[in-house]
């Protein structure tokens, strides 16, 4: 069984702005993405959050480009009215990111990739089936560099 990651917003943004402090793990995950070894989902409006900062930052052409490529890769969910009154009642400080981490619950997704310390922070550990952690931590366990965190399929999913 393949493991199922949700991407958060920051990691596309990663992969879009090269020398980020991610930037290379977050590419090292979405080519794990490509060679099929692991299953990721993003939030149609984790896509629209990063295009807008893509254009403002002058790389339209590049994120088109690169979201042509997603497209086929990543599968795409959206926010919906569940999870805008999950966040309502988890509000935890950040309402997008409560409105992400229900779309993550809901898509039965296995961890949550984040570069956002406090949203790991957060939500690390209230849920036995939802892992939350860094780029970094993500490609070290693929790379078996540290022992997967429970659940242990983590580690027989990403080999």
């Amino acid at each position: 069984m393949k493991i199922k990651a949700f991407l958060d917003t920051n990691v596309l943004m990663d992969i879009l702005q090269k020398g980020r402090p991610s930037s290379e793990c977050s590419s090292v995950i979405l080519q794990a993405v490509y060679d099929n070894r692991i299953e990721a989902v993003i939030t149609s409006q984790s896509i629209i959050d990063a295009s807008y900062l893509a254009f403002k930052a002058g790389g339209g052409p590049l994120f088109l480009e690169t979201l042509k490529k997603w497209i086929y890769n990543i599968n795409t969910d959206q926010i919906d009215t569940f999870d805008i009154l999950w966040a309502i009642r988890h509000y935890s400080g950040d309402f997008e990111d409560d409105a992400q981490v229900s779309r993550a619950l809901e898509t039965f997704c296995d961890v949550f990739i984040t570069g956002d310390k406090n949203l790991r922070n957060k939500y690390k550990g209230k849920y036995d089936h939802l892992l939350f952690m860094s780029p970094e931590e993500f490609v070290a366990i693929m790379k078996g560099e540290v022992p997967p965190p429970a659940p242990a399929q983590i580690k027989e999913s990403i080999e």
